[in-house]
């Protein structure tokens, strides 16, 4: 009889470690996935971000290629300037 108890005590308590286990697990996985989804929402905001410094970047660009065009021209002019004031 004793034994019987004991496997039933033992089986009863087996019984609830799994319970706790699949009860943890599930808790575990429901945990996941709200991270993932903060994640992939954090990460599609630094791309957000990542995507407009870029396009601020590019548009820093086309204005300073602008002025150094202006520049270029400008110094052009003044060389010639200069080579026509030497032949005289």
């Amino acid at each position: 009889m004793q034994s019987a108890v004991k496997h039933i005590v033992k089986k009863v308590t087996l019984e609830l470690i799994y319970d706790v286990v699949d009860e943890r697990t599930k808790e575990l996985k429901e945990e996941l996935k709200e991270f993932k989804q903060e994640t992939k929402e954090e990460f599609k905001a630094i791309n957000g971000r990542i995507d407009q410094f870029k396009q601020e970047t590019k548009e820093d660009f086309k204005t300073v290629n602008g002025r150094i065009d202006q520049i270029h021209i400008r110094l052009d002019q003044i060389m010639q300037m200069l080579v026509d004031i030497r032949n005289r």
